[in-house]
């Protein structure tokens, strides 16, 4: 996601790492005002955008906006991952559509100002408000089963790997599945499952990524395989499987692979090979990413507690004559009149704050120069 301020002078607006954008023009407000918009794309697209007659080509982007007192449209332009079928006598039928709601779960209606250069659309949007979600989507009305829309498309499919910043002697890479071309590049995982049952989500780092055409919605197999046998991946050779019924529905699949060193004496960085076959086992995608370097080894740490020098080990301590000579005040002898004395109720660690405060035992008798009040650490 990415907030940004501008002002009368427009200007542009870019999602990180994606071919998304928004495009202010000049005197979008008026002199002496700023217009602040936040674009955010959201992974998982709600239920109404895909079915049989309608599926998601783009994340659906959430558009906020401060200042409603403008004077003129703002434009998205982005990318979509489909086109449609040249092979398709009705190709009338569907058509790649820009959708809009004011909530997230809609209802979503007709944006009719769209225009499409190849694989990028540009959409005009009026009637601005301050929460908008837009959505591109291959659609079309008069479909008639047992067809859907994917048969009127070529739909493109991107499979990320994800991984953590630094590989350990144990530790787990995921491979996500989405229906656009906008893989993040941090994905937060939560395992399910009763050992880590209630554990807080993990942020992974996208290793690699591909984008495939998948003709139509359905199981995939996804392997990952090492390229060193110091490594194991678990159900390398099984692999885990995507269902179809979620790529219909266009959610984010995470599939965990763990993966563990068998001596972690020889840890290093290797190389992971990722594939997607479809349910008659053809390879639809295949891809290596080189891992990261392990975490760098840090300084023996001392786990112990700090000791401090107590009262009767003061005098035996031997400075060095190069040592700094610390700038503290001299101790004078002087008399002291109403001197007060007190006895520790409790014994009294050395404090910080106190330099010439040292450690005193319950019990111990001292002589007080103030009465004024001081915290200390106690037992």
């Amino acid at each position: 996601s990415i907030v940004c301020r501008l002002d009368s002078s427009g200007g542009a607006v870019q999602l990180p790492d994606t071919n998304i954008s928004i495009h202010v023009p000049e005197e979008h407000v008026a002199p002496g005002d700023t217009q602040q918009i936040s674009l955010k794309a959201l992974l998982d697209p709600p239920l109404e955008l895909n079915s049989d007659k309608c599926s998601t080509v783009s994340p659906v982007l959430e558009i906020k906006l401060s200042n409603m007192e403008v004077q003129s449209f703002l434009t998205l332009e982005l990318k979509v991952s489909a086109e449609l079928r040249s092979d398709i006598a009705q190709q009338s039928l569907v058509g790649i559509k820009c959708l809009r709601a004011e909530a997230k779960e809609g209802p979503y209606s007709l944006v009719p100002q769209t225009y499409m250069y190849g694989d990028v659309v540009q959409v005009k949007l009026d009637s601005l408000e301050p929460v908008m979600y837009i959505a591109m989507v291959a659609q079309g009305h008069n479909i008639l089963s047992p067809a859907t829309v994917w048969d009127y498309i070529y739909k493109k499919v991107t499979v990320g790997l994800y991984g953590p910043k630094h590989i350990h002697p144990s530790f787990k890479a995921v491979a996500a599945i989405f229906g656009h071309d906008c893989a993040p590049k941090t994905l937060l995982v939560t395992e399910v499952g009763q050992l880590v049952h209630n554990s807080a989500p993990v942020t992974l780092q996208l290793w690699g990524k591909q984008q495939f055409v998948l003709t139509r919605p359905q199981d995939l197999k996804i392997c990952l395989f090492s390229n060193m046998t110091n490594y194991r991946v678990q159900d390398e050779d099984q692999g885990k499987v995507v269902r179809g019924f979620q790529l219909k529905l266009g959610k984010v699949s995470r599939l965990i692979f763990p993966i563990s060193c068998q001596d972690s004496a020889q840890l290093s960085d290797f190389t992971l090979r990722l594939q997607v076959r479809d349910e008659g086992g053809a390879i639809l995608s295949q891809y290596c990413v080189q891992t990261p370097q392990p975490a760098p080894k840090t300084g023996i740490k001392t786990t112990g507690p700090r000791r401090y020098l107590k009262k009767k080990e003061v005098p035996k301590i031997v400075l060095s004559p190069l040592a700094i000579t610390c700038k503290y005040r001299t101790f004078q002898d002087r008399p002291v009149s109403s001197l007060k004395y007190g006895k520790l109720l409790k014994t009294v660690v050395r404090q910080s704050k106190n330099p010439y405060l040292l450690e005193y035992k319950k019990g111990d008798v001292m002589g007080l120069l103030s009465e004024e009040k001081i915290r200390l650490k106690g037992n």
